[in-house]
């Protein structure tokens, strides 16, 4: 009877999270209450209220299934990705642009990002926190797999690279879910450009050495390919 009881609650949970799914995205997160998911999802507002407090945890735990979902599509990535690094980066930020908008839309993603500063210590907050190491995690992971196959640079930070590519991300996905105007193809070609530039360096091989009071100073060029750690 234990096992039944779990098996009909989570069943219940299901029904609230696509109904809340469903109405988050045709009549927007704001305008949607409780009543509303309650009447949606064929339970009582009270059970509702039982199993997740606030609509807010209702938020965090369609965010929560996103992320789960998405998992086996990145993880398949990160086991065989194209053979070039570049390319790989930009094939994981366009699976990171393809997967966000599937469950979870604009306004949704507003409120998670503005949890930080709305919700601060609250579960929303917390869940994105976790979200954003994830994905930080999945770049160790990829990264460290050319650095050893010799791809990139032995010398290169590969946590610190890898915070870089997850600030790009999170820095146009953030540009991109505050407008309305702006489609995920302008997104993902807007983090193709920063992915791009990092990939292919900043200073010419063929730059001259600059003279400083008589003497050469030495030249610092970041090879093709690789990212340079600068010493503090």
């Amino acid at each position: 009877m234990a096992g039944l009881r779990g098996l009909n609650k989570q069943l219940r949970i299901e029904q609230v999270l696509n109904a809340a799914s469903e109405l988050f995205a045709t009549q927007g997160y704001e305008a949607t209450h409780i009543e509303d998911i309650a009447r949606a999802a064929r339970v009582s507002p009270g059970t509702i209220y039982n199993y997740f407090l606030t609509k807010a945890n209702i938020l965090t735990a369609l965010a929560v299934r996103h992320a789960r979902q998405s998992l086996p599509a990145r993880r398949a990535l990160i086991r065989n990705p194209p053979d070039d690094p570049l390319a790989a980066v930009q094939a994981f930020e366009k699976l990171l642009a393809d997967q966000a908008l599937n469950t979870l839309g604009r306004e949704c993603w507003r409120v998670i990002f503005a949890a930080p500063y709305s919700q601060p210590a609250s579960r929303l907050h917390r869940a994105g926190i976790v979200f954003n190491r994830l994905i930080l995690r999945h770049y160790v992971q990829m990264l460290a797999g050319f650095q050893d196959r010799g791809a990139i640079d032995a010398k290169v930070e590969i946590k610190e690279l890898a915070d870089l590519f997850t600030a790009i991300g999170t820095h146009h996905f953030g540009q991109f879910i505050s407008s309305n105007a702006m489609t995920v193809e302008e997104l993902k070609s807007a983090i193709e450009k920063h992915v791009s530039l990092i990939f292919s360096g900043l200073l010419s091989q063929s730059q001259k050495p600059a003279r400083r009071n008589g003497t050469r100073a030495a030249v610092i060029s970041l090879p093709r390919g690789v990212a340079s750690k600068r010493k503090r």
